[in-house]
């Protein structure tokens, strides 16, 4: 069964699309019991908010790109693993881009981030930072990570930590 547009949504329970809206986000405006009455309607057909749609309106998508070397060392892994984790528990679903070492393919990975379809790339190179954040094309934040494979797994989280929590801010400062 295919997933009900908030248009149809307003078709299938007779109020309009901007009514439908405010009762599935909760505004004070609609009265509870056409809420209600929305809300058990888009539950029958399945409705599920169109995520892109949410982010250009709000101007935020809650996604980041995550940029690695490769995936399969226990060192990457280990950081992908708590970034996910870290973005998770706020809200944040996360892109994975491997790079292959390759720095063309990281400068086209951060190029294709720079769509609107994220927030912001958190970046772990083994490439120059200024090469890449030399280009002047990024028009969201880019959090560079240059950290080298031999520092213990705890120290690795509170890397993985610290640079989310910058990128956070950075993504703060560029939306606001």
């Amino acid at each position: 069964m295919s997933t009900i547009t908030l248009k149809e949504l307003s078709l299938v329970s007779g109020y309009s699309v901007s009514t439908v809206s405010k009762a599935l986000n909760n505004k004070s405006d609609i009265s509870k019991n056409t809420r209600e009455v929305i809300k058990t309607i888009a539950n029958k057909y399945n409705y599920i908010p169109n995520n892109s749609a949410v982010a250009l309106r709000k101007k935020k998508t809650k996604v980041i790109s995550v940029i690695v070397p490769q995936v399969n060392t226990s060192f990457y892994s280990c950081f992908l693993f708590n970034i996910e984790k870290i973005a998770y528990s706020r809200g944040y679903r996360v892109i994975l881009f491997q790079s292959l070492q390759d720095a063309s393919r990281e400068k086209e990975f951060i190029n294709s981030s720079n769509d609107g379809s994220v927030d912001g790339v958190i970046i772990i190179s083994c490439s120059n930072e200024l090469n890449i954040a030399s280009e002047g094309k990024n028009i969201l934040p880019v959090e560079y990570v240059k950290i080298n494979d031999i520092i213990s797994e705890a120290q690795l989280k509170k890397e993985s930590i610290m640079h989310f929590s910058n990128l956070l801010r950075r993504i703060t400062k560029f939306k606001s």
